[in-house]
């Protein structure tokens, strides 16, 4: 297994956030595997807790789609991520 620097450099929450900023932007779950090489089960993982927390889901082509309290989480995170830098 190929270990990924930019994971390697991630806090948990930025992993948990990047998740929905990714679908946002309209990247599928695949493409965003490939950016956690090795992490599938931490991906899909992830993005069950954001389903089941109710901050994306899905559309009636099975894509996933954030919705608008995950992008409600999206801009507190950027806030939050902009006052600590």
């Amino acid at each position: 297994m190929r270990k990924n620097s930019y994971t390697n450099d991630l806090t948990a929450i930025q992993m948990f956030a990047y998740i929905p900023r990714s679908i946002s932007d309209g990247k599928n779950e695949e493409q965003i595997a490939e950016r956690f090489v090795g992490y599938n089960k931490l991906i899909n993982t992830c993005i069950d807790a954001l389903y089941h927390i109710h901050l994306i889901t899905r559309n009636s082509f099975n894509e996933l789609v954030v919705k608008a309290d995950g992008k409600s989480y999206l801009e507190k995170f950027d806030l939050i991520s902009l006052i600590q830098s």
